[in-house]
């Protein structure tokens, strides 16, 4: 997929809020989000969602404890972790629909489409691998929020491509995260958290 910095694309699936993602530092990226090791290694973009969803718009899927918004931790096959129940099917069974939609309600209060609880993805350049066993691609992550977006998707800017030689690009200045030390980090989160 095609993506240029600083235009706006719909994008559905796991998301996460912006507090887990640090930019130069890849590997604790990776542990935060319940990527494997070198997940991040040839670079990514970082997406940020431009509005507030709506209770029609997302389901819980848990944390980045549990990767796919499933209970319990990844099986050794696809088979055994397609037997992992759902986190939004367990949440209705236990609290009844309308409980659920009070209790994403209340959740959508405490994101924001600026700072560090603002939304956001991850796009990686290395891609799922189909033939990788689950609990080896997306071992236990480090508990952050995690819903995921129902399809047609939600408008999120391209913001940050984070290149393999630990350089970052927004459609307006570019950074070395390695040289650039705690000035050129700054000045990126700033743009995340207000862009």
């Amino acid at each position: 997929m095609a993506l240029a910095l600083g235009e706006t694309r719909l994008f559905s699936g796991d998301v996460t809020t912006l507090q887990w993602i640090k930019p130069g530092y890849e590997a604790q990226i990776e542990t935060a989000l319940g990527y494997h090791h070198n997940r991040l290694i040839n670079g990514y973009f970082i997406v940020l969602l431009t509005r507030k969803p709506l209770v029609s718009e997302f389901k819980f899927a848990g944390t980045t404890l549990r990767s796919g918004g499933k209970e319990g931790l990844p099986a050794a096959t696809v088979a055994l972790d397609n037997k992992r129940p759902s986190v939004h099917d367990k949440m209705q069974a236990n609290y009844g629909a309308a409980q659920y939609v009070q209790m994403q309600t209340a959740a959508i209060k405490t994101v924001a489409v600026q700072g560090d609880s603002r939304v956001c993805k991850v796009l990686p350049d290395v891609a799922h691998d189909p033939n990788m066993a689950p609990q080896d691609q997306y071992p236990m992550g480090g508990g952050g929020l995690q819903w995921t977006l129902l399809k047609p998707g939600l408008p999120f800017l391209v913001a940050v491509r984070v290149n393999a030689d630990g350089t970052a690009d927004t459609k307006d200045f570019s950074v070395d995260l390695r040289t650039g030390g705690y000035d050129a980090r700054a000045k990126l989160r700033s743009y995340m958290m207000n862009a």
